[in-house]
């Protein structure tokens, strides 16, 4: 039987501070994880992030030294990025006219559409002739649901799949700040087309902008997630821990009693809960314990959010 060891109690993003030793640096973590396997290596697809795993902070700050001081490695250590949604709170309809002209054959496409939040079991969409409806389940959580409701033939159906394309294109990088979109019902039931002018890539470019313009309008909300955490800790110092918690966004589920000691079970944001079991045991003398996973994603407070969506536009002029 193999032997289980503990799940990581803290987490942080590691990269090397010169480009050129990441692959002397990723080595030197596998030859740390194979003599220690609580030192936990991963990466982060969406966020393109090295992340490594242990159990505590005075445990990872011993695996800097070793790389430190064993390897000559400069590592940086950071906290991992937070994996949030874009998505939508109220239908918008836009328009989009693509046209380019340069010499020859040119580029020409025109797109109307209308976007609405999606939900199971919503109802078809009003005032259109919906002659086809596809689910496409997202990569990164949720759905788009795409409806085609052009009559007429104003628009060749050969051009919806690239409409789909460039509209999918810009699910994976929303506008808020960045991050996937999600639970999104797009009907595209307009538009016009050129015999000779109109392609695939004008098709897609009508279909991105005429989206992005959608969604601008549609309330845009960012999501973040959010987990059930538990926290076991000594009854005499559980109004500590419940006050640090409030003021971490929490939402106090239950209190179960065990012996000396309570249960405290809550949903808190993601973001909320960076470096929280060092706080937890310094709260505790090092006597409580801590456990979450995964809960759902909800909505980002309208401050929060504001803030947000500011530093990833300033990121942006920078970049």
């Amino acid at each position: 039987k193999p032997i289980a060891f503990p799940e990581p109690r803290i987490r942080v993003t590691v990269k090397a501070a010169d480009t050129r030793q990441e692959e002397k640096l990723h080595q030197a973590l596998l030859d740390i994880h194979r003599e220690d396997p609580t030192v936990v290596l991963g990466f982060n697809r969406e966020t393109g992030e090295q992340v490594l795993g242990g159990q505590g902070e005075l445990h990872l700050n011993l695996v800097k030294w070793r790389l430190e001081h064993e390897q000559k490695l400069e590592p940086e250590f950071g906290s991992p990025k937070v994996p949030y949604r874009e998505t939508i709170r109220r239908s918008a309809e836009a328009s989009y006219r693509h046209k380019k002209q340069t010499g020859g054959a040119g580029q020409f496409a025109e797109v109307h559409l209308r976007i609405e939040p999606w939900s199971e079991g919503m109802p078809a969409p009003e005032g259109v002739n919906v002659r086809g409806m596809d689910e496409h389940d997202l990569t990164t959580g949720g759905k788009l649901v795409f409806c085609n409701a052009i009559v007429g033939g104003v628009i060749d159906n050969k051009f919806l799949p690239s409409i789909l394309k460039g509209i999918m294109e810009k699910m994976e990088r929303g506008p808020l700040t960045g991050s996937p979109a999600r639970d999104i019902r797009v009907t595209v039931y307009d538009g016009k087309m050129h015999t000779v002018d109109s392609n695939d890539v004008s098709f897609k470019i009508a279909g991105t902008m005429a989206f992005k313009d959608a969604f601008a309008q549609a309330d845009p909300q960012l999501m973040e997630p959010v987990q059930e955490i538990e926290v076991r800790v000594p009854e005499d110092l559980m109004g500590d821990v419940m006050t640090d918690l409030q003021g971490r966004r929490s939402i106090i589920m239950g209190i179960e009693g065990q012996g000396r000691f309570q249960v405290i079970k809550a949903h808190t944001p993601l973001a909320e809960l960076d470096r929280y079991s060092t706080t937890l045991r310094s709260l505790t003398q090092g006597r409580g314990t801590y456990s979450e996973r995964f809960h759902a994603y909800q909505p980002v407070p309208g401050d929060l959010q504001a803030r947000l969506v500011n530093g990833h536009r300033e990121e942006e002029a920078v970049a």
